[in-house]
C-alpha cells in the first residue's frame, strides 16, 4: 500500500462552551441545572451546524471529541461574546442557549472549530478563560 503524504498540521476541532459563572456564585443556580444548560447549549449548536463539514467531521470521530468548558462573568460578557461572534465576516456559527420561560441566556456553545484566531479574539475580548468550578 503506497503511503499517503502527511497533510499540513491542522489544530483538531473542537467545541467551546461557555457558562455564565454569576448562575452558580450569585444566582444559586446548582450545578445539575448548568449542566443541563450546557447540553441544551451544545446539542442545539450541532444540530443547527449539521451540515457543515467540520461539524460532520466532528462527529465521525466519536472517541475523539475535543470540548473546552469555559466561563465568563456575566450576562452582559455573554451577550457581548455572542455579538462579537455575530460581528464577524464569516460570522462564527454558535447557539446561545436561553432558559425559558425565565429568558435568560445562561450558555453559548460553538460550533466545532480549529481555534481559528477571530474565535480567541472574541472569547478573550469577553474575558473567557477556563472554567473553575
Amino acid at each position: 500500500m503506497d503511503a499517503v503524504a502527511p497533510g499540513p498540521t491542522q489544530q483538531p476541532l473542537v467545541i467551546q462552551i461557555i457558562v455564565r459563572k454569576d448562575l452558580l456564585d450569585v444566582e444559586g443556580w446548582g450545578v445539575g441545572p448548568l449542566m443541563a444548560q450546557v447540553a441544551h447549549a451544545t446539542s442545539a449548536v450541532l444540530h443547527e451546524t449539521r451540515e457543515r463539514p467540520e461539524t460532520q467531521t466532528y462527529l465521525e470521530d466519536l472517541k475523539n471529541m475535543r470540548k473546552v468548558v469555559m466561563q465568563t462573568a456575566d450576562q452582559a460578557s455573554i451577550e457581548r461574546l455572542a455579538s462579537l461572534l455575530s460581528a464577524g465576516d464569516p460570522s462564527v456559527p454558535y447557539h446561545l442557549w436561553v432558559e425559558q420561560p425565565e429568558n435568560v441566556p445562561t450558555c453559548l456553545a460553538l460550533a466545532p472549530n480549529r481555534r481559528e484566531s477571530k474565535v480567541k479574539k472574541a472569547l478573550d475580548k469577553s474575558g473567557c478563560r477556563l472554567w473553575r468550578g
